[in-house]
This record gives C-alpha cells, sequence and structure tokens, in this order.
C-alpha cells in the first residue's frame, strides 16, 4: 500500500530550502536504468532509484491503524536541492542540481509481526513505480528550454505533477491487480512489467491481465 498526495500541491521547485511530497504508489545506485542520464552529463540528476528498500525503513506498528485494511504502507518523498538554471543564447534550462527519491520513515508503517519476504516485494514494487515514474521526468526535464526561468520553473512543476499522478494511477492500479500483493501470479506479472521497463527505457504501463 502506498501513500500520495498530489504533486502539484506540496512540490514546487525554488531556491527555497528542500521540498518533499509523498507518491502514493511505490531512488543503492545514483542513477536511474533505462533512460537514465549519465553521471559525467551536465544538468539535473535523479538519485536514491533503483535501489533495494528494507524494513528497517518503516516504523514498526503492533497492529493496523483503525481503518487500514492492508499491513504495511510506504509513504515515498521525491526531494530536490537547491534549484539551479543555466542562461545559454537567451535560453533558460535546469543546471546541475538532485531530484531524490527517499522512503519517508514517520509515514512508513508495517505492522511487526507480519513482517514478510512477500510483503516486503509488494512494497518495493511501489517504491520501483514511483521510480519508473520519476525517472521519465527527470528525462523530460532535461529537454526543457524556456525563454525564461520563471517559464522554465513552471514547466517543471507541470512535468511534476503529470509524472507523479502517474505514479498515483499506476500504484493504485497495482494494488487492485495484485490484490495488496495477495495474487501472487499478478504480483509476478507487475514486477515482469516493472524490470522490462526499468531494462527498456520505456513508460511503465501496467501488464495485459
Amino acid at each position: 500500500m502506498y501513500r500520495h498526495p498530489s504533486p502539484a500541491q506540496t512540490n514546487r521547485p525554488g531556491p527555497a530550502a528542500p521540498s518533499e511530497y509523498t507518491p502514493h504508489a511505490g531512488f543503492a545506485s545514483a542513477q536511474p536504468e533505462g533512460a537514465d542520464v549519465p553521471p559525467a552529463q551536465p544538468g539535473p540528476a535523479l538519485v536514491g532509484w533503483p535501489r533495494t528498500i528494507a524494513w528497517s525503513e518503516f516504523r514498526d506498528i503492533n497492529k493496523r491503524p483503525k481503518g487500514e485494511t492492508e499491513n504495511a504502507q510506504i509513504s515515498v518523498g521525491l526531494r530536490h536541492g537547491k534549484v539551479k538554471t543555466v542562461e545559454e543564447h537567451g535560453e533558460y534550462k535546469l543546471g546541475e542540481m538532485e531530484f531524490k527519491i527517499i522512503v519517508k520513515k514517520a509515514e512508513s508503517w508495517v505492522v511487526k509481526s507480519e513482517k514478510t519476504e512477500q510483503l516486503l516485494v509488494h512494497e518495493q514494487g511501489h517504491y520501483d513505480i514511483a521510480g519508473l515514474c520519476y525517472r521519465d521526468f527527470l528525462a523530460a526535464v532535461r529537454a526543457l528550454q524556456e525563454d525564461s526561468r520563471n517559464e522554465l520553473l513552471r514547466q517543471v512543476n507541470g512535468l511534476m505533477a503529470e509524472h507523479g499522478q502517474r505514479a498515483v494511477s499506476l500504484s493504485d492500479e497495482y494494488d487492485v491487480d495484485t490484490e495488496h500483493g495477495l495474487n501472487q501470479t499478478q504480483q509476478q506479472s507487475w514486477l515482469n512489467q516493472i524490470a522490462a521497463s526499468r531494462e527498456s527505457g520505456t513508460p511503465l504501463t501496467a501488464p495485459a491481465i
């Protein structure tokens, strides 16, 4: 299970301190696979994904919170450092800065008696769905060139909201299809689809049922 409000409401690039928000779906290596950007290439970078998450990143609780029907919830945040822009020949683009995916431990929990490898694999799927969506976000913002800094940041915000909402939709579909990880046939179908998207660099889509 994943927690995720709209990124358009809570995460806007700007020169202030780093911000973060939580996708409802679920960044080891500092660079994404597939459509990733080589570390030597200047410009914004995505860090914190892909990697393997661990139960140590979740809070242990004794029982499910009231109203919850699942045994774990992961909350993923996209955080950025100081926004840097570069002006070249009258056009603005993002400079060297980082967008980082993190697990927000304060909002991620697991019923400690229910920690299983199967459940962690399901939560990993949520994390990877967000990672793939923000891999595509990074590729899109790296290609941006606008006539003003304000317009550049407006476009970045729009792309952040678009890809964040895509992570929400895919994550919700993932939970429904896999019955929150209980349907192992569908769970494996989604894991295969996630792996294929990482390897090919193509946008993630739900597997055909």
